[in-house]
């Protein structure tokens, strides 16, 4: 007698079983994908927001640099936002509705908060709200041109 018991080919696997485990396989991997790009999206989000806010604090810092009075602009025309007279205005996203009070207009369709050598600032508050629901809100202080942020989910 041998010590191998032959093997009964007749109990493997049945179209219908490997059918089910495909079908399986395939929504699992979609969930895995539809997760990653949300994360993805969301990396997005937070990497504009923290460009805008870090704009707005090189403008300060330039300010208080080189002794005279330096814009943080928004072209809404243009869609994009940085420091006037510098290269390298960034975009805006159009998933990105952007509004403001108390934020100067300088030209028609440019708005800006000026940053004064001495550390204050015009002021004012800048929201943006994403197609998501999310919305993040700058608020500027006039005295110390401090920058507060403040994120919501509508």
């Amino acid at each position: 007698m041998s010590p191998f018991k032959s093997r009964d080919f007749s109990s493997g696997f049945t179209l219908v079983e490997l059918m089910i485990v495909l079908i399986l396989i395939g929504l699992l991997s979609s969930v895995v994908a539809v997760s990653v790009s949300s994360g993805l999206f969301k990396s997005r989000e937070r990497r504009f927001v923290e460009d805008f806010r870090a704009a707005m604090k090189r403008a300060r810092n330039v300010a208080i640099g080189t002794g005279r009075a330096v814009n943080f602009v928004i072209d809404g025309k243009e869609r994009r936002f940085g420091i006037k007279g510098r290269k390298g205005l960034s975009d805006i996203p159009k998933a990105i509705e952007v509004s403001a009070e108390g934020i100067l207009e300088l030209k028609d369709g440019l708005f800006g908060i000026t940053f004064y050598p001495d550390g204050s600032s015009s002021g004012g508050s800048i929201d943006l709200t994403w197609d998501s629901g999310r919305k993040d809100a700058f608020e500027i202080g006039m005295i110390w041109a401090s920058i507060q942020h403040e994120i919501t989910n509508q």
